[in-house]
């Protein structure tokens, strides 16, 4: 092992710009990787990280996915992600069946229509910002209708500010940011209120099934309490589907319309073939993954490639590598619609296996399905803006794009 040659540092602004050469680095001379100015551990080939991601029970997740200090400031009681067995299954249960392919199936109609009205807004303009005219829009309008949020007027507004400023970061510092704790405080109190409210007046909605929910607990706890507050577990089991939904989603349809313009007979092919757009999605997924890195904490010394890693030790499962692996991938770094599919990690797998798989990619397929025939032979117009975010995600906050209205290939 080459360990000493090798330097991944997740918080540098650097590495977040061009992460692959040092992926690749870890992954053929670091596969077990340690940290010694942040104090972790890395998995970086695609076997080791799906293994970890599937042994819940040598690979915690009470420290925290999260790899700076959200998983400390803004965990809390039944946030998901977060918690072992056997509450995390306890909890997942009761809003598992809002996500199961068949009932996100039943959205479809819904998502054409908001999708449909979002690519009229510029689709005779000649020019477009596809991050913020369509890939943020898109999961606001789709997951705060199914959560049970306000999809118009001023509390709309505001959600969307603090979702936004829950990311806020600087680089080099896993801290959060003054706006990152006023807008943690006042996602955790409006959704307070909102479940109380609901609580006393149910609605077909997903808010709703948490304020009526009962579950079994084995250590007594009551789900939904009597009073509840910025720190009842039913606020935070409410408070990380608020963050889940969205961003990663934003990121996915991003890179899917950012690597169809720099490959525009992949994307003609699938103007003229609509039936390649989900192979498309999960490319997309692959090639360059939301979620590129979780933490987990080990109950037990872990011996791989020659290397122990000792009990009780941050070890972060970096997907974004493990999907570049040429020993899962052939030709990894070319972006293909027509790679034969195979197993990627980006929505992980196991006991933390996304919950909201099914929504993004139902956004994702209908977004391509809708927005392609009508953009053309569109073109990256201007220089691409990553967004502002904690080091576990790669989302673009800028995709400026040209095209010539009306035209279809």
């Amino acid at each position: 092992m080459l360990t000493d040659t090798v330097v991944y540092d997740p918080y540098s602004a650097a590495f977040k710009a061009d992460p692959w050469l040092v992926y690749r680095q870890l992954r053929d001379h670091a596969p077990v990787y340690r940290s010694e100015k942040w104090g972790f551990w890395a998995l970086s080939r695609f076997e080791d990280v799906r293994g970890a991601a599937r042994d819940h029970e040598t690979f915690l997740s009470f420290e925290g996915i999260d790899i700076d200090d959200t998983a400390k400031d803004m965990s809390s009681p039944g946030f998901l992600p977060d918690v072992d067995n056997p509450r995390h299954d306890q909890l997942r249960r009761i809003v598992q069946r809002s996500f199961l392919p068949r009932t996100i199936a039943k959205l479809e109609d819904d998502v054409r229509r908001v999708i449909t009205g979002l690519v009229d807004r510029f689709a005779d303009e000649g020019e477009a910002d596809i991050a913020q005219d369509l890939s943020w829009p898109i999961p606001y309008a789709v997951f705060f209708d199914v959560l049970g949020l306000p999809v118009t007027g001023s509390d709309r507004e505001d959600l969307v500010r603090w979702s936004h400023g829950l990311k806020d970061r600087e680089n080099d510092d896993p801290r959060l940011t003054p706006v990152a704790w006023d807008a943690l405080h006042n996602t955790k109190d409006y959704l307070a209120a909102v479940l109380t409210e609901r609580r006393r007046s149910p609605r077909e909605d997903l808010l709703s099934t948490l304020a009526t929910a009962s579950v079994e607990d084995h250590e007594s706890t009551p789900f939904a309490p009597p009073t509840i507050d910025r720190d009842s577990e039913i606020v935070g089991l409410a408070f990380v589907l608020f963050m889940a939904g969205v961003e990663s989603t934003s990121a996915l349809l991003s890179t899917a319309f950012r690597e169809l313009a720099l490959h525009p007979d992949q994307r003609r092919a699938l103007v003229e073939d609509p039936s390649g757009i989900p192979a498309a999605v999960e490319e997309a997924l692959r090639f360059d993954a939301p979620l590129q890195v979780s933490g987990r904490t080990t109950t037990r010394d872990v011996e791989l490639h020659g290397v122990t890693i000792p009990a009780g030790q941050r070890v972060f499962l970096i997907h974004g590598s493990a999907n570049r692996d040429e020993r899962q991938f052939d030709d990894p770094d070319r972006f293909d619609v027509f790679r034969a599919p195979k197993r990627h990690m980006s929505f992980s797998e196991g006991l933390h296996g996304c919950l909201g798989a099914p929504l993004a990619r139902l956004e994702a397929r209908v977004a391509l399905e809708v927005a392609l025939p009508r953009l053309g032979d569109y073109a990256i117009s201007g220089p691409l803006v990553q967004y502002r975010s904690t080091p576990n995600m790669r989302v673009l906050d800028r995709l400026p794009v040209s095209f010539t209205p009306g035209s279809a290939s």
